[in-house]
């Protein structure tokens, strides 16, 4: 469980930076791109709050219960492993993290 959770903390974090940088990088040329400066601004916030959104749901409603016996951390583990599923394509990711790996809620 260790191994997975660090995973996915690295991805998320991966994914906030990157956010960040597609943010700046869309102000900087959504003329050149084409696109609207406003459109392109309000999807640049739109990316950088669902990272930041993505981290506080695994630090403040899953981590928390991940060792809990029973129900609640059975159901805490299977988050966790739906939200690391997602980097499949990732060379770190491990088959046996899979959501249908774990045990029955």
């Amino acid at each position: 469980m260790d191994d997975l959770l660090r995973f996915l903390r690295s991805r998320l974090d991966d994914d906030r930076l990157n956010a960040h940088s597609i943010a700046g990088a869309l102000a900087r040329n959504a003329d050149s791109l084409d696109l609207h400066p406003g459109r392109a601004a309000a999807h640049a916030q739109e990316r950088v709050t669902a990272a930041q959104a993505r981290i506080r749901l695994l630090e403040e409603t899953i981590v928390p219960y991940l060792w809990v016996d029973g129900r609640a951390g059975r159901l805490a583990e299977l988050q966790l492993r739906l939200m690391a599923f997602e980097f499949t394509a990732h060379r770190d990711y491990r088959t046996e993290w899979a959501p249908d790996s774990a045990n029955p809620v």
